[in-house]
């Protein structure tokens, strides 16, 4: 759907200078929600209370730029009296560009990718847009889209305009959506096309479809009924044999929707054989109330995807501060505690430097305690160095312990000489006869020599001698013995 003609697109300014815009209170939101229908130069705004009407305005005379925009609306709020915020814009002008754009058969993000790059064409060759696609039917095996895109920096000055009076922009719909919503409820039977020539303003929007299925095209008419009803004629002819055409169906319904009728008779004249044309009055308003109630999140919104990537923007803002502000209390901490701690050392330091000569004093005392220690132990040392082993009683123990029944011992030396070496010397008696005797001393001084000890015997200090117990009572005989010799030699 393009228009007609080819205007030049014009910056948006803000309003009026002479008469600054009306700031109504800042109380709480009501909840009720601003309807704008700005339609190729009327004006009219609507209030809906849960989508039902509550107020309705409408200017009394042509509003083509935003500066007659600004008064207009000072005007409308002040008498519609609205308590809310949020506002949508029913738009159709000469900045409100549409155009259908064919795509390759493929899947739903290969064709908004296509189409994303022919915006980036159209922004290269003009301006940024912003830009939402309305799937319609295509020609043959292609996919169809009715591009709706709108200058940025008009969007921006509109925006700013309904920011001054605290209206919250949230969203833009083109004429053609509530007007396809509209034409699914007529009682016509689903599948059957139709052509609907809506009045606009100073234009004629005119929109061909099937009812229940996608749009087929959509053309915008720079005419109005009253003004040019023969061009409206023409114009609605070449769209129903462009249909035929194009799309290969003939069109028998035309619905022609307006506040008059002056061009029903030029619509008869030029298609009116064999078609039938209803002519249903309709005001700009009752299009407002059918964009009321149109789902908040519908698809076709030239803002949802720019207030997206804004509250996106916003978030990413938002987390980055809390992000700065978490660093900043995180380094406050920081310096906050390496100070504390600094003062603590401080502290510490002049503590010291006042104990000083008293931790002296205690250092020298500690150092002699530590010298008088280092002379003991090294004393003990030398001392430890210098004793001798206990060679005798680990002797005496093995001697007992392979001590035979009839040997008692009388005497037991161990001695250390510095030129021998380990020498013992043992003496005792026998009970036993003298060759008895002999073999248990000589048993004896073999487990001697076996013990870890290394004992030596010197056989020439051997002597065994006969005794006896009683000189007058005849008893056993008892030896004695005596046995010498040297321990640890290699």
């Amino acid at each position: 759907m393009t228009p007609a003609t080819d205007a030049p697109i014009t910056p948006v300014v803000a309003a009026s200078a002479s008469r600054p815009p009306v700031r109504r209170p800042s109380g709480g939101d009501n909840g009720d929600v601003l309807g704008i229908g700005w339609l190729h130069g009327s004006l009219h705004l609507a209030v809906f209370r849960r989508q039902k009407m509550v107020g309705n305005w409408s200017a009394p005379l042509p509003v083509k730029t935003t500066e007659e925009m600004g008064p207009a609306l000072d005007e409308a709020l002040v008498e519609l009296k609205f308590g809310g915020t949020e506002a949508f814009l029913l738009l159709e002008n000469d900045q409100f560009v549409h155009q259908i754009e064919a795509t390759p058969p493929f899947s739903d993000s290969v064709a908004q990718n296509y189409l994303y790059g022919r915006v980036q064409r159209h922004e290269k060759e003009n301006m940024p847009v912003l830009w939402v696609s309305q799937p319609a039917a295509g020609l043959k095996k292609e996919r169809s889209f009715i591009l709706h895109m709108l200058p940025k920096s008009f969007y921006e000055g509109l925006n700013r305009l309904l920011l001054e009076r605290r209206l919250d922009l949230t969203r833009i719909l083109p004429l053609v959506v509530p007007v396809r919503r509209e034409l699914d409820r007529f009682p016509i039977a689903k599948g059957r096309p139709v052509l609907v020539a809506v009045e606009a303003g100073g234009a004629t929007v005119v929109m061909v479809a099937k009812i229940g299925e996608e749009l087929l095209f959509a053309r915008t008419i720079l005419a109005t009924w009253s003004a040019d009803p023969g061009r409206i004629g023409v114009e609605i002819n070449r769209s129903l044999l462009y249909a035929n055409q194009q799309f290969n169906l003939s069109v028998e319904r035309v619905w022609l929707l307006g506040q008059d009728n002056h061009a029903t008779a030029q619509v008869n004249a030029k298609c009116g054989a064999g078609r039938q044309i209803t002519v249903l009055p309709t005001s700009p308003v009752e299009w407002l109330q059918s964009a009321a109630k149109l789902p908040p999140r519908q698809a076709i919104n030239l803002v949802a995807g720019h207030l997206k990537r804004k509250s996106q923007l916003h978030s990413i803002r938002r987390v980055l501060l809390i992000t700065s502000w978490v660093a900043l209390a995180f380094v406050t901490v920081d310096a906050w505690t390496s100070a504390q701690s600094w003062r603590g050392e401080q502290r510490q330091y002049a503590e010291l430097e006042a104990n000083e000569s008293k931790m002296s004093a205690e250092r020298e005392r500690l150092l002699e305690r530590n010298q008088a220690v280092e002379r003991e132990r090294a004393f003990v040392q030398r001392v430890e160095e210098g004793r001798l082993p206990p060679v005798p009683g680990k002797f005496a123990a093995y001697v007992a312990s392979v001590l035979p029944e009839q040997m008692r011992l009388s005497e037991l030396t161990v001695k250390w000489e510095e030129t021998v070496g380990w020498t013992f010397r043992l003496e005792g008696v026998v009970e036993a006869d003298e060759d008895t005797s002999r073999e248990i001393v000589a048993a004896l001084q073999r487990d001697l020599a076996k013990s870890p000890l290394r004992v030596r015997s010197n056989e020439a200090a051997r002597a065994v001698t006969t005794s006896s117990r009683n000189a007058n009572t005849p008893v056993p005989t008892v030896q004695r013995f005596s046995v010498e010799g040297g321990m640890l030699e290699n």
